[in-house]
């Protein structure tokens, strides 16, 4: 129980930490000033798609910018211990460095993510207004659970990491060539890209897969499942072992202290 409860502190401390960051919010404002005035809402539900896959559209096209954000908020946590002494302090504490890498990364991923959510459900509500269909909005939060979450969580994973190792503005500024070339340039360019494998953390292969939806706005034909199935656990176990990682070097280097 007093582990708990200490693994409870040190996430609530880092919620609160991240989300009172003006910044978060005043990027995140940006992407909806930039997604709604570049998605052409009134082009989208004039397509007639099945309110369904209209939603798994509207999550993968939220998901195009949102990401950028939450690995650049998230890359600054490890670092910023490090400069403020807290790391010191937390190495005091009666917990295991397992335990407090989990209580970060939950807590400031949760708070990275709540503007990043309210961003889509703003989206969300303006489809909602444009086509009446209120069946949206409980079709949406499905689509963001089973599109969006699973490659955020990887992304907020490596984001968190990295920097552990890696000079901050080098990680964000690689993170940034990345995200275009693994998950916003098309495999049809002619570069080889990470870009419709099972390993994309934008979603687009599991909203072909589950959906029918491309990243593309492009509807197509029927696709295996069992695709957006392995990239949902690809993705998640891929960020279980980096936070896994993390937890081994972090306890090497108190180690060495």
């Amino acid at each position: 129980m007093n582990s708990f409860k200490i693994m409870w502190g040190a996430l609530h401390y880092e919620f609160l930490m991240q989300i009172r960051r003006p910044t978060l919010w005043l990027v995140f404002l940006g992407f909806a000033l930039f997604l709604t005035n570049r998605s052409n809402m009134g082009d989208l539900t004039a397509e007639h798609l099945p309110p369904l896959q209209l939603a798994a559209l509207l999550a993968l096209l939220t998901n195009w910018l949102t990401p950028v954000g939450v690995g650049t908020f998230l890359a600054n946590r490890l670092p910023r211990d490090r400069r403020t002494r807290v790391e010191e302090l937390l190495n005091t504490l009666p917990s295991t460095v397992r335990m407090r890498v989990l209580s970060k990364y939950l807590g400031a991923t949760f708070a990275t993510l709540t503007p990043a959510f309210l961003l889509y459900l703003l989206i969300l509500g303006v489809a909602v207004w444009q086509t009446g269909t209120f069946l949206l909005i409980p079709l949406g939060l499905l689509c963001y659970v089973v599109i969006v979450l699973p490659g955020m969580f990887c992304v907020a994973a490596f984001s968190l990491a990295c920097p552990a190792v890696i000079w901050v503005p080098l990680y964000q500024f690689l993170f940034f060539g990345y995200w275009y070339w693994g998950n916003l340039l098309s495999p049809s360019f002619g570069l080889p890209t990470l870009n419709g494998t099972v390993l994309t953390p934008i979603g687009s292969m599991i909203g072909m897969s589950f959906f029918g939806i491309s990243s593309y706005r492009g509807v197509v034909g029927p696709y295996p499942a069992i695709n957006g199935v392995v990239s949902i656990m690809a993705l998640l176990g891929l960020a279980i072992l980096v936070l896994v990682a993390l937890s081994q070097f972090l306890t090497w280097k108190q180690a060495r202290m």
